[in-house]
Order: structure tokens, then sequence, then C-alpha cells
């Protein structure tokens, strides 16, 4: 089974804390110990993940008093307008899959850098006027939630030269570059390793059309290149429909297990997966003898829940990285040629998909 390392998970949990609030600018954070004992692990561990917090920039550590979230001036934006870099997300929680990676990766980028990244949600493109953000930032990274609501705003940024670049998705007739995982290949890489299980009756499942997202659109589109090249004729798309809620949807996948024989489900993400997997226990349906289950991400709940859920990993950080590396190429040579950046995905076989005797 493949695991987040123990630091890792630390760091990850610290950053996200740091950046939507939990621990505020000047607040301590635990010591080694505290963080030992929370977490059962060694104070070498602990240690590593709060050294790491530091070198990124978020904290920073006074011996004989502890670790301390780095103040921002509050005045900094006004007087250094060429040195912002803004990140935005729909909302600043844990349920943004992905979101202290994803910033983990910017500021390691720019940790050589004579730039500072300030995180903000979609309200504050909504509420700040076009000139003050023009004036404060000099580029945009930007999570899009399911569309992009801000279009207009955006759009007004890029025609006043401010590098947009899109974490997750991309959207035609848009002219913003973007940093995806690669989806198609991460759809079909959880298709064939079912495929290769034994399975022909395969389906996949989500909340939403694959036409409305792009990176649930490329994993469906892997998902249906895995099964053309397996000869599989039936394909099975369960969607959410709009009059549905969560409960029914799940119901809903039940009901199509029992009426196709569905023995494999490839969902769109780990936590509606999670729910998934979670649901088929409530109603009897072991996993993965009568239905194996595959999700995307790699979220850490998904090694924490039984049967631990074989998945997609997709590098967060490395997507974070690479997003900030293309504002900073664009701010050096003035291009706005569209550029859409993929990083590579990987298979995490756990027990949720394992080949076992169905009944």
């Amino acid at each position: 089974m493949v695991s987040k390392p123990l630091y890792k998970q630390i760091l990850d949990d610290l950053v996200e804390d740091i950046i939507n609030g939990t621990y505020k600018e000047n607040d301590q954070l635990p010591t080694e110990l505290e963080l030992a004992e929370k977490y059962n692990v060694s104070r070498i561990t602990s240690k590593r993940a709060l050294t790491e917090l530091e070198a990124i920039g978020l904290i920073s550590r006074i011996r004989g008093k502890g670790s301390f979230v780095k103040k921002r001036e509050a005045n900094k934006v006004a007087k250094e307008p060429s040195k912002n870099i803004l990140l935005i997300f729909p909302f600043l929680s844990e349920e943004n899959t992905g979101l202290g990676e994803y910033t983990q990766g910017i500021l390691e980028e720019l940790q050589s850098k004579d730039y500072q990244l300030l995180v903000q949600t979609e309200n504050f493109l909504i509420d700040t006027p076009i000139n003050e953000i023009v004036s404060n930032y000099v580029g945009v990274i930007y999570y899009p939630q399911k569309n992009l609501v801000n279009l207009e705003v955006l759009y007004q940024l890029y025609l006043n030269d401010i590098p947009i670049i899109l974490l997750d998705k991309f959207f035609h007739g848009v002219p913003f570059s973007s940093v995806t995982a690669n989806n198609l290949i991460g759809g079909k890489l959880a298709t064939n390793h079912l495929i290769e299980e034994g399975h022909e009756k395969i389906a996949f499942a989500s909340l939403t059309g694959e036409i409305d997202i792009s990176s649930v659109r490329d994993r469906y589109l892997g998902y249906l290149n895995a099964l053309h090249e397996a000869d599989i004729l039936d394909s099975f798309h369960l969607t959410q429909q709009l009059d549905q809620t969560k409960e029914a949807y799940l119901d809903y996948i039940v009901t199509q297990i029992n009426e196709h024989q569905i023995t494999a489900i490839v969902l769109e993400n780990d936590v509606l997966a999670v729910q998934l997997i979670n649901h088929l226990h409530q109603v009897k349906i072991d996993i993965p003898e009568k239905v194996a289950i595959v999700g995307f991400d790699n979220i850490q709940a998904s090694s924490l829940i039984q049967p631990g859920l074989t998945t997609i990993e997709q590098n967060f950080v490395e997507i974070g990285r690479v997003a900030c590396q293309m504002v900073l190429d664009q701010l050096e040579t003035g291009s706005k040629t569209e550029i859409h950046q993929k990083t590579e995905v990987k298979l995490i076989i756990r027990d949720s998909s394992s080949l076992k005797e169905r009944k």
C-alpha cells in the first residue's frame, strides 16, 4: 500500500491551517512534541515537518520560544505592487482538495524569487475594483470550482496584461493558460486496472455531465478510450440529476449496479468514491467482492477508509509549482501565448479494487 510520508501529512495539514486562517499571523504553532503526540510519530518526523514549513516561508522558528506564523506587512501590497501574485480559491476550507499542496508548490517556486503570494477567495474578485487588482498584483493563479463565474473580471485583467493561470481545469474559447493533471491518462489508467482485474461491466460515476468540467470530461474520455481498446462495448455513465440529493444519487448508483450487473466503478474523485464506499457498506454490498471501486486524487481519506481506496494520484505540489513558473515566465517574456501544461499521474492500488472471488 502506497501512503503519504508521515512528515508530509503533518506539513500539508499545517500549510492548510495557515492558509485557511486556523493559525493566523504571529500565532504560535504546536511544538515538535505536541505534533509528535497528535500524529503518533517521532519528534524527528514532526521536526522535519516544521523545518520544511520554515523553508517554504510560512513560519519563523525562534530558538527557545517556538514556531510562529510569519506576519505579512499590511502595507506591503501598496508599497510593492509589482511583486505580488494572487492565488484565488472558491473558498478556503479543507474541502478544497489540494489547497495546501497547491500553495506549497507555489511557495517553493517563489522561495528564491522576489515575489510574495497572497491567497484570497472568489469574493475578492467580486468586491475589489479592477484598477486596484491591476495596481497591486502582477499575476493571478485561479482555481475555478466548476465554471468561470468571474470571467468578466478575469478577462479584464488579461486585457491589462496580467497573466492568468488556471489550476485543475481549462476552458475552450478563453485565452487563459492552465495547469492540470493528465486527466485523460488518469481515467485510462483507472479503467485499464479494472479491466486487468477481469471486469467487463465497468461504470463511470460523476456529479456532472462529462462536457461541463474539463477535468471530469477528460477522465471520462480516458475511461471510454480504455473500454474501446479492450473491445468492451458496454459503457455506463452514472451522473447526478439536478433534482437529486446526494443520498438519492448514491441510491441510483446502487440501482444501476443491480440492474446492469456492474462489477466496477471509476469515480470522478476520491470524495465521491469515499461517499459511495460508505453507502455500499450501509446497503450490504461488499467491496471489492461485489463491486470494485477506483477514485481520483489520492486524498488522505483514501488511505484511511476501509477498504483502502485504489485511486489515481495527481501531484498537487507540482501543479502549483508549474503554475507559478508559468506566471513568472509570462512576466519575464511578456508573452500572452495560451499554454496548457499537464502533469503526470500515477495509479495507487489499494484493497477497494483487488481481485477476489465474486459471489
